[in-house]
Order: structure tokens, then sequence, then C-alpha cells
């Protein structure tokens, strides 16, 4: 993968348009078709948009706190135990034996702190300051996350079912309606099992295996019920929660998921979410019966 300063440099040669089309390219095998009509290519037409400026503050991990709390409760945002302009040995006496690290301005940037005693310090403050020292922007042209202003926030520290593993539900909504919900599994293989707003298994692949099983969670009306809240006046979004012992609780909002890189198989699915965006067929159950 190009550095950090080759992508910054490409920046000043290379408009975002050209970029989202030759990565389009490189994943896909092919240019994507003007105007998009399938899903990922409806993603990769956001990067570099105006559009997506708009949602800077849904991608600002700490701004999006204010915005989602009056809308599904304040009790469904992990407790934040401090926000830092950068990891100090003051922050660090002060945090709590296991916590979460991450940065606010990006996607995929964190730490989950299991043991503090256990931790280098300076090896934490040299990621941290990593993180804080890049544009997340420069990195796949994703507009909204340009123009934030980098912190680090240290949050509470979630587990499911007792065990190390936090599983990500992620709910794929258009029009404010659940498409369908992906779980990612990391353990023993990444795989990427995919349901329908039903929890009917999709026969559906989206890059990685969808074979494992996975059981229905309890709290599953509660889940979409707050995902479709949270969906609400936008024609796409990606919607992710956490479901641990403690309660559901908000993660993130994405509008550009994996910059329409991954793929589906059959590739007839990408093309109906591609309707479901253009709002020529509806989210429903029976519109995903076809695909189980």
């Amino acid at each position: 993968m190009p550095s950090y300063a080759l992508r910054k440099a490409a920046c000043h040669v290379l408009p975002d348009r050209w970029f989202a089309m030759l990565m389009y390219l490189k994943h896909h095998g092919r240019l994507p078709r003007t105007p998009p009509v399938s899903f990922t290519e409806r993603v990769a037409a956001r990067l570099g948009s105006p559009e997506m400026a708009r949602v800077q503050d849904y991608c600002d991990k700490r701004a999006v706190r204010d915005l989602v709390a009056p809308k599904i409760g304040a009790n469904h945002l992990v407790p934040l135990h401090a926000t830092a302009d950068r990891l100090t040995r003051d922050v660090w006496d002060r945090l709590p034996d296991a916590f979460m690290m991450k940065p606010n301005h990006g996607s995929g940037w964190f730490r989950m702190v299991r043991d503090k005693s256990a931790e280098d310090f300076d090896a934490l403050v040299a990621l941290s300051d990593g993180w804080l020292s890049q544009n997340f922007y420069y990195i796949r042209r994703e507009t909204q996350y340009r123009h934030i202003e980098p912190c680090l926030l240290f949050e509470k520290a979630l587990f499911w079912d007792g065990g190390d593993r936090l599983v990500d539900y992620k709910f794929h909504c258009f029009h404010g309606k659940i498409a369908y919900i992906q779980v990612v599994m990391r353990t023993p293989h990444k795989s990427r099992l995919l349901f329908d707003a039903d929890w009917n298994r999709l026969n559906v692949r989206n890059k990685y295996p969808n074979e494992a099983a996975f059981p229905r969670p309890p709290q599953l009306g509660e889940m979409r019920s707050i995902a479709e809240t949270l969906s609400a006046g936008f024609d796409y979004v990606r919607v992710d929660l956490f479901n641990v012992p403690e309660g559901v609780f908000f993660a993130e909002l994405t509008f550009t998921p994996d910059v329409g890189a991954d793929g589906f198989d059959p590739m007839a699915f990408d093309d109906f979410l591609g309707a479901l965006w253009a709002g020529t067929v509806e989210a429903s159950v029976s519109e995903m019966a076809a695909w189980r």
C-alpha cells in the first residue's frame, strides 16, 4: 500500500474523481458506469464529493455523539472516560485499567487496552501521535473526514459474552429502511455474515466467506429501531452498533463503506442494492427473499 506521504502528494496531481475511478478499476476490473448504477459504483461516486462534506459531523466520532443522543438516548452512547488533544502521562494516569482508545477523525483506527499495567505507554503515544498527524481524507479521498479537527477519545471497553471479542453489527439502510445486516467475524477466520432485517441468512458473499453460524441477537428489535431512526433522512448510510451484556451501543455512521472496493457474489446483488439506493425498489423482507 502506498505510504501516507505518497497518497497526500498524489492529491495534487490526481483529482478525486480520477482517483475513485482508478480505485474502482483496480478492485472490480472495470471502470464504474456514469451515472452510477450499482451500490459499489454509487459509493465510489461519493469519494471527493461536496455531498460528503455536509455529513462531516456525523463522521466525527466526538461530534456525532451530540447528534445521535437526542434521537436514541444518551444511554446508547459508549461511556466516555476522557478526550484529549494528545495522550500524555496525566491523561494516562486518570484512565481506568481497561479502555478503548481511538481518534475521532478516521475509520479503522483503534486500540483496545485490556490491562493498562501490561501496556507500553511510549508505544501507545507513538501510535496515537501517528493517527493525529494524518488527515484521513488523503488515504482514500473520503471528503467527510477532510476538515475534522483531530483528537483522541477514551471509551469504556466493551466485551461480548464475557470474552474479549467485540461483535460489530452493521445495518445497511436505504431511505430509512434496513436492507441487510452484516456481522463481521475475525476469529478463527475473517468472515462477513449477511442477514436480512428478520435475521434470515442471505446467500450472498461480500469479499469474505459467509458461512459461519451466528445466533439471532435477543435485542435485534431494539437495534433495528435504532438503525432506522438514525438512518432517516439519508438515501444510504450504514449504522454500526454494538450489542453486549450491558446493552446496545452506537458505534458509528458510515457513508462510504470500503470506498466501494468490495464487490458481491452474485454481482446482481450489487445492482439490486443500487436500485434500493435509487428508490426504484423498497428494502422489504419480501424483496430480500430472492437473495436467501
